[in-house]
């Protein structure tokens, strides 16, 4: 038996949610959750997962009442208001956030104001009425978690000021990916950076080796797209003398010259199959041998590796080799295209407009900046440098106009204006689109979970480090999961989105059970999980191929 329950989330308004109360403990977080008060004598009885506050006094707001507990805190609320009420949810979840206490919140609500809040709820994004015929584009911009929730459930950390100079933009996007450079230079995992051309991949890769532990030590930055084949091996790992024609000295190979540095492998998926295999192994096992050398060399790297291309689509083709992937994104990192967050643009456009004019010229006009927002820069921060640069060069950097921008991208072969589809067909083509990376990113975080966890769930009883390794990281990916099932409504259908978040329901159990007892969570999974990986990878496959026909 589920009940009804309205959820938020920080900066998002209410949607149709329910709470199943066997698998509370599986409940988004950071979120607060309204139900019906009749509904909480029920969960009051669950005195392992939550614990009652009571009734909620007047005088004392939420936050005093619901933060800092390590179970899930629930209230009997005195509001007659559905707006009161919705003021002091956002309030307690703003103070949250600033406390950084990520928990689920559950308020009880008079039946009045629950129907009322449900009925609106259900009048926008009710999860039973997606078919409705609303611009999606517009559907998904309510469902999509933000990038400030993400940057909530992150706990920010301070940014050094050079670091806000280095990757640029006042963004969530930008501040979302800072973020992760600073937890990447924490540790010592190989970092996987996906994005497209442009969008700054090199200084996101050097930037987590300068704020790292070998900031001291060596960044040796490989094209592997642009080094020959057949000279690719010889490039990393060396060569001994007269091993070819060629070869009249011994030489180191980049990965040994690296030493204790950081090793950025730019363009990795255009790596060979053979040469992905000596890759991996030098990851795995740290040592290397130069091509006509008997001996293995130790080396200490730390990889960070980047690409343009879609490498989980490589790995399902047979192009990318998995184990490697998944080797490579054991921390990951997408670089966002500039489409996605255009309010950056004028910042970079002003960043950049002070290198190139060097202090001879006043910063662009606004409406020069504004054209700039209105253009979708397919080859992003790159592209909008090279714009600019050719309108200095040009035009000089005073009085300038949007003509001399549209007289930049007339040169250049741009249309001056977008020759587009209409505004609705538009909208449905960006959201089928949108739907399909999304179900991407679910079919590729399923398939890492199944991948991380087979070892640990093999014949042989893993000792208690491998259990709570393992234990660790499910929760990583499990959080991944429940990140991408905050957007039902680019899940393309209710049952997908009902398959994938059944498996999230009980691989969140199963995570709790693998903390507690392995051999009843080896059960659970044989029993209850195990099954569910294939049913779900074939229902976002389903997705994908009807998507994939109406686009």
């Amino acid at each position: 038996m589920t009940l009804r329950a309205l959820r938020f989330s920080s900066g998002s308004e209410a949607i149709q949610s329910e709470i199943d109360p066997q698998r509370i403990r599986s409940l988004a977080k950071p979120a607060a959750y309204i139900v019906a008060i009749r509904d909480l004598s029920l969960l009051c009885t669950l005195e392992d997962a939550v614990m009652d506050r009571g009734g909620k006094h007047l005088a004392r707001p939420l936050s005093k009442l619901m933060l800092g507990h390590e179970k899930i805190p629930l209230i009997s609320g005195s509001y007659t208001s559905a707006g009161q009420l919705v003021r002091s949810i956002r309030a307690l979840l703003e103070n949250a956030a600033r406390r950084r206490d990520r928990n689920a919140y559950i308020i009880g609500a008079a039946e009045k104001v629950f129907e009322e809040l449900w009925e609106k709820a259900g009048m926008t994004e009710s999860l039973p009425r997606m078919s409705r015929r609303v611009a999606p584009s517009r559907q998904a911009a309510r469902d999509e978690i933000s990038p400030r929730l993400l940057l909530d459930m992150l706990q920010p950390r301070d940014v050094p000021e050079d670091l806000l100079q280095s990757y640029v933009g006042r963004s969530a996007e930008a501040e979302l990916v800072r973020q992760l450079i600073l937890r990447a230079a924490n540790h010592d995992e190989a970092v996987l950076i996906l994005g497209d051309t442009g969008t700054g991949k090199e200084v996101i890769a050097r930037s987590i080796h300068k704020y790292s532990a070998r900031s001291t030590e060596k960044f040796v930055p490989v094209n592997c797209g642009a080094i020959p084949r057949e000279l690719l091996e010889s490039e990393l790992f060396g060569h001994k003398k007269f091993v070819f024609t060629d070869a009249r000295f011994d030489k180191k190979g980049l990965w040994e010259i690296t030493g204790n540095g950081t090793l950025f492998l730019d363009e990795i998926g255009d790596l060979s199959l053979d040469h992905q295999v000596k890759i991996l192994r030098a990851l795995d096992e740290k040592k290397i041998r130069p091509i006509g050398e008997s001996k293995e060399i130790k080396v200490n790297a730390r990889v960070v590796a980047a690409t343009n291309r879609d490498l989980f689509s490589m790995v399902q083709t047979g192009q990318f080799r998995e184990d490697l992937y998944y080797r490579l994104r054991a921390f990951m990192i997408r670089s966002p295209a500039l489409r996605n967050h255009p309010e950056d643009i004028p910042t970079l456009a002003k960043h950049f407009w002070a290198r190139i004019a060097a202090g001879t010229a006043s910063e662009p006009p606004a409406d020069v900046l504004d054209h700039l927002k209105l253009y979708r820069w397919p080859g992003n921060a790159r592209e909008l440098r090279a714009v600019l640069m050719s309108i200095y060069t040009l035009f000089g950097g005073d009085g300038l106009t949007a003509e001399h921008l549209h007289a930049v991208f007339q040169l250049q072969g741009q249309s001056r204006g977008a020759e587009r589809a209409s505004a609705a067909e538009q909208e449905i083509k960006l959201h089928r689109v949108e739907c399909l990376r999304h179900l991407r990113r679910v079919d590729e975080a399923v398939r890492a979970i199944k991948v991380a966890m087979s070892p640990t769930l093999g014949e042989k009883k893993p000792d208690e480090a491998s259990i709570r390794s393992a234990a660790a990281t499910l929760g990583d990916r499990l959080r991944e999961v429940e990140v991408l099932c905050m957007r039902p409504l680019l899940f393309g259908s209710e049952v997908t989105f009902s398959v994938v978040n059944q498996l999230k329901g009980k691989l969140s159990y199963f995570h709790s059970l693998l903390q507690k007892d392995f051999q009843i969570a080896l059960s659970y999974w044989k029993d209850e999980v195990a099954d569910e990986f294939n049913l779900t990878l074939s229902a976002v496959f389903r997705e994908v191929e009807r998507l994939t026909a109406s686009v």
